[in-house]
């Protein structure tokens, strides 16, 4: 599990994210929203959201699904 150190637009950066894969498809916030990784550096994630990422500050959990962006239903649960 992650937390945002940066919110800019639908891009999220989180750390702590050392479990994690590019493409793999998290969620973000309390809110869960949906996202998926597209760059990381060390533990650290750069994320886009697609989802309205109003409300979302830094210290906010990312938790990873561990599925690939390819693999994941994006159907709701």
């Amino acid at each position: 599990m992650g937390k945002i150190v940066k919110v800019s637009g639908p891009l999220v950066v989180a750390t702590g994210m050392e479990e994690a894969n590019m493409a793999d498809v998290v969620r973000v916030g309390e809110q869960r929203l949906i996202g998926e990784i597209l760059t990381m550096n060390g533990d650290a994630a750069s994320i886009q959201v697609y989802e309205e990422t109003s409300g979302l500050g830094p210290g906010a959990e990312v938790v990873t699904t561990g599925a690939p962006a390819c693999r994941w239903s994006w159907a709701p649960a």
